[in-house]
Formats: C-alpha cells, structure tokens, sequence
C-alpha cells in the first residue's frame, strides 16, 4: 500500500484555499459592478426601513398640520389657526351670531339670508318692517328674536317704538312685552336692546322673564352692563339664558369687524362656545360673508343660538 506524503497534502489545501479565494474575489467584484451599474443609471440603493421609523418629511408636517399661528385681534396677521376638530366634529368649538336692530329694511334681511348659515336676527317691534322681516328670516331657516327696547341709563338715547320702562308698573310692562312679540312673529327668544338701566332692575327683569317663561321661549342677555342681574333671576324663575361674549361693530369699519370676529372664534374655542352680536344695518352681515372660510380653517362651527342657551 502507497502513502500520500504530506507535501503533496499541504500542496492539495493550499490549491482548495485558492480557489476559495478566487470566488469571493469574484462575487465581490461582481457585486460592485452591479452597485455601480445602479448608481450610474440613476438608481439608488433601497434601505429597508421599519414601518415605525419612517419620518414625514418637515415641509409635508407642516402642509398636514396646517398653520399653526394663534388666532389674533390683529386685522394685519390675517390668521389661520390650526383647527382643534372639524366643524362637523361633536366636540367642535361653537359659535352664535345674532344680528340686531333688523325691522327697518327688508334688505337687511337678505344680506343675512345670503349667508346661509344658521345665524339669529332680532328684530325691533313695531317698525315699518318688523313683521315682513321675521316672516323671511323664519322662511329661511333663521331663528328670529324679539329685540326687546329696555331703558338704558343714558335717558337721551331713544329706544324706539315698544320700550320698557323701569318707571312702568308690572300691567304695563307685560302689555308691552305682549304686544311687541306680536309684532315679531314666530320669535323663539328675546334679547334686549340697550337696557343699561332696565336689565338691572330685579322688579323689571323679573316680570319680562316670567313672559318669557310662560311663552316657552329664552333670553339673551346683551350684557350692556356689568351690573346686570339677568342670569341670578332667570335661574330663579326657571328662564332657560345665555349671555353675550362678543360684540362684533362698536365700531362700524370692517378691519375692526374682522378683527372682533376673530375675537369671538377664540373665545369659542377656549370656552367650548360663544355668542356673538352684531348688527342688521352694519358692515357686519357682509364681513361675516367674506369670512367664512375663516371658520371652516379654524375649526369653528356656527350654530343656532337657541343650542347655547341653558
């Protein structure tokens, strides 16, 4: 029997140890070749990445999220807060709008009604309109309030036809009240008109809101007082209130329109909702038009007033 000597063993392994060698050399240059040919034809190596590590990009954040300014009583920030829920969302910030002092012109009527959206119009008693007024608002859609006269302290200021007065007795005062809801008809709330003076009056208030009680309506407080006392007698008496938050044109220019409407959508949003007054004959109606795409970008909804009353 022959042996194998172990040159010829050694020189066996080195020849095995080569050629190993020879093909790894080969693959790798094969796959750099591949690398280079990828890269050259616009290609790039693909990193597989976990599904919870992949990041937006910055810039498609901020397209997603929107702009994130808060609102502002500015005019010159033009605002464009970031929505805390969508308008139809059930816990979407709430907005009411009343606009006062309508029943002089039915062309006030319509620029209210051109906005299409759920507003309330309080309409004066016994003027030229008053009646024709709340017909088309009610037609449309719109909640429709007495506009109830109330005297205010300043004895110069004429509260027009229908006014109570704090010097009237309680008969007087609950004709009056009766006979200026005639004169608005289908009406389901009442909001005063000035009544500084009368809205403190305990003996005043508390016979206007019993009518309104025994009519199934609510009331608005306009708050033209800090010493108002409507809430604590309404809450006696069993009158479902709600109290003004914003007026929106003290002073009649739009830039200052626009800025007190983006008053009331921040206190809408801090406090969940607001009620919001304006006027009939004013700027208002056509500011609020133009700026309802504003509402929809912050998230605010407008509502019927009677949904904020409690």
């Amino acid at each position: 029997m022959s042996r194998r000597s172990p040159g010829r063993r050694t020189t066996r392994g080195r020849t095995v140890a080569a050629f190993i060698l020879v093909v790894v050399v080969a693959f790798a240059t094969g796959w750099w070749l591949a690398l280079q040919h990828q890269t050259l034809s616009g290609g790039a190596p693909q990193r597989v990445t976990r599904p919870e590590a992949v990041r937006t990009p910055a810039s498609a954040r901020s397209r997603a999220a929107g702009p994130t300014p808060a609102l502002t009583d500015s005019p010159r920030a033009e605002p464009r807060p970031q929505p805390v829920a969508s308008p139809t969302h059930p816990s979407a910030p709430r907005l009411a709008i009343i606009f006062d002092d309508a029943g002089g012109s039915l062309a006030h009527i319509e620029d209210i009604i051109a906005l299409d959206r759920p507003v309330a119009v309080a309409i004066l008693p016994h003027l030229a309109y008053s009646t024709e007024a709340a017909r088309r608002a009610r037609a449309a859609g719109l909640e429709v309030l007495l506009h109830l006269p109330v005297e205010p302290e300043d004895d110069t200021k004429a509260m027009g036809p229908g006014g109570v007065l704090t010097a009237m007795d309680d008969a007087e005062i609950r004709a009056v009240v009766r006979s200026d809801l005639d004169s608005v008809p289908g009406a389901v709330g009442i909001n005063n008109h000035m009544g500084s003076k009368g809205t403190a009056d305990y003996r005043v208030m508390r016979v206007i809101l019993d009518i309104v009680r025994g009519a199934g309506l609510f009331y608005v407080d306009s708050v033209t007082t800090p010493r108002t006392i409507v809430a604590p007698v309404a809450e006696e008496i069993g009158v479902r209130t709600a109290a003004r938050a914003v007026f929106l044109d003290n002073e009649n220019d739009e830039t200052a329109i626009r800025r007190q409407v983006f008053r009331a959508m921040t206190v809408a949003r801090e406090r969940g909702s607001a009620i919001a007054i304006g006027h009939a004959q004013r700027l208002t109606p056509r500011v609020v038009m133009a700026m309802l795409p504003e509402f929809d970008r912050a998230g605010v909804v407008l509502v019927p007033v009677s949904t904020l009353v409690k």
